[in-house]
């Protein structure tokens, strides 16, 4: 009683970690006597608190199990709650406790499912009959839920990848009845289950937007950045709320944890947002405080700063010192989004770009097709030579041919076109020749009746093969398999001076390179 009380206090200094630990202490040896009641309160004061025993909970557990069956639906979820709070798992504990719960489910109440399939999720526990058995009752009992075990619940069954659509389509009609009654982090967590679970709710998330931006004034930054990342996670474009989100995430980038950063980051970049005044807090806050970034962490913000074409020189030079320094920590995948980062925004450092190299091409196996094909798009951009790491990006095309777009396969092989692979090169080209032979075909069949043309039906048709355009290797490909004869340089000279008087403010190198610093 003395455990569960003080846990209701939240009085947490060195006094009440003393008396705790007495406690342990003392009821290490009287266990057996505890009854189900005795137990989860002592676990849920400790776990309340913060305060873990090991040698205490070990001694609990085991009489959690030997007398499971006492347990009513409050005690068995402030025991689950305990034990996962306090980072402890036990199979044969968590198994028992489980089973008791899908046993007596149609006794739990709101606040009990929540807590349990919380504790499920933070176990990183599967239980699909327990799952399922929860997701059945908060359905029939959604009405009975306050805004966070909504919110919570959501949150448990998308971090345990489960994807009920009948429950999370009854947490969210519950939701928008209730939403002015939420707090924003509870907001932020159900954003993040929806998203995480890819489950597109225009009307929550539309609601939810309003919501936040109504109480955005101190809103603390794990929720600023977890509610930027899902609706930018389930493409919700909601300029409104992200610039609400950037205004008040630049009076607070300094409370910004790393994670929270990269999140942010990435959200307004996947977004296409380039909010100046965030990204140059942004890129400052990263470069004064690079060493606590992870690598991952800072070539996802790399990443985004060329996403946005944006170049900040201050963060670009300390991600370039800080690279060179520290390149082991770095997998292929990152130091290619670098490369490509600063390929973005003409950023050019020949001895990192030269450096990180063979530490790409020893890993190139890692990298999906559209990473080669950046990859390689990059080097060529910034000029640096690497026939090494452009044979290693070659080689490695070749086996994933089959799983390229169009579009990026003709990046690779324009990319390469100069460096001196001629071996996998000239396979490369078969295995465009192949894309382009297939245009070539449906373009010859679509012109060649009499039947009248739909404009509309041709582009679309001819937009599925995704061909943006077929680059320098793909052109000729194609006008040949249409025998049609290579224009000369003088027609290419006057297409191109047209097409510029036509839009004679478009940047022919599609690359903005505003400074933010």
């Amino acid at each position: 009683d003395i455990a569960f009380a003080l846990g209701k206090l939240q009085y947490d200094d060195n006094i009440v970690v003393d008396i705790l630990q007495r406690i342990a202490e003392i009821s290490k040896y009287r266990a057996e006597n505890f009854s189900p009641h005795d137990m989860a309160g002592i676990v849920w004061g400790f776990a309340s608190l913060g305060v873990r025993n090991e040698a205490l909970m070990s001694v609990i557990a085991a009489e959690v199990v030997n007398k499971i069956e006492g347990f009513d639906q409050r005690h068995l979820s402030n025991t689950a709650w305990a034990f996962s709070k306090c980072g402890l798992w036990n199979e044969q504990l968590v198994s028992a406790i489980a089973g008791e719960c899908l046993a007596k489910i149609h006794t739990f109440s709101a606040q009990s499912l929540s807590h349990i399939s919380w504790a499920m999720a933070q176990w990183g526990t599967r239980k699909d009959d327990l799952m399922n058995a929860i997701a059945d009752e908060v359905q029939h009992k959604t009405h009975e839920f306050s805004p966070g075990p909504l919110a919570m619940t959501a949150w448990s069954f998308a971090s345990l990848q489960i994807k009920n659509i009948p429950l999370m389509t009854s947490i969210s009609e519950e939701a928008v009845d209730k939403i002015r009654s939420f707090k924003t982090q509870d907001l932020a967590h159900l954003a993040w289950a929806f998203a995480n679970l890819r489950i597109q709710d225009s009307r929550l998330f539309n609601k939810m937007a309003d919501e936040v931006q109504r109480n955005i004034n101190g809103t603390l930054p794990p929720e600023l950045a977890n509610i930027a990342w899902a609706f930018s996670k389930n493409n919700f474009s909601h300029e409104d709320l992200m610039c609400a989100i950037a205004k008040e995430a630049v009076s607070q980038i300094h409370n910004f944890k790393s994670a929270e950063v990269a999140m942010l980051t990435w959200a307004f970049a996947v977004a296409g947002l380039r909010n100046k005044e965030l990204m140059t807090g942004i890129g400052a806050q990263v470069a004064q405080n690079i060493i606590r970034f992870s690598a991952p962490q800072l070539s996802h913000i790399a990443w985004a700063f060329g996403a946005l074409s944006l170049r900040h020189t201050e963060f670009l030079q300390s991600l370039s010192t800080h690279v060179y320094g520290s390149i082991k920590s770095f997998r292929a995948q990152g130091l290619s989004n670098i490369a490509w980062a600063f390929a973005m925004v003409n950023f050019r450092d020949e001895q990192l770009i030269l450096r990180v190299a063979p530490a790409i091409a020893r890993e190139v196996g890692d990298l999906r097709p559209l990473a080669l094909a950046r990859c390689a798009w990059a080097y060529r951009v910034l000029s640096v030579p690497s026939p090494e790491l452009m044979d290693a990006l070659s080689v490695e095309a070749l086996k994933k041919a089959d799983e390229f777009p169009t579009k990026a396969l003709v990046k690779l092989i324009d990319s390469v076109y100069s460096s001196p692979v001629p071996k996998e090169r000239s396979l490369l080209h078969r295995v465009l020749a192949g894309r382009t032979a297939d245009v070539a075909n449906f373009i010859q069949a679509f012109w060649k009746g009499n039947h009248p043309i739909n404009e509309e039906d041709y582009c679309g048709q001819l937009h599925a093969f995704s061909f943006v355009e077929c680059g320098i290797v793909g052109t000729p490909l194609l006008l040949s398999q249409l025998n049609i004869d290579l224009p000369s340089g003088g027609f290419m000279r006057r297409c191109c001076q047209k097409g510029l008087h036509r839009n004679p403010k478009q940047d022919p190198t599609g690359q903005a390179t505003d400074d933010t610093s």
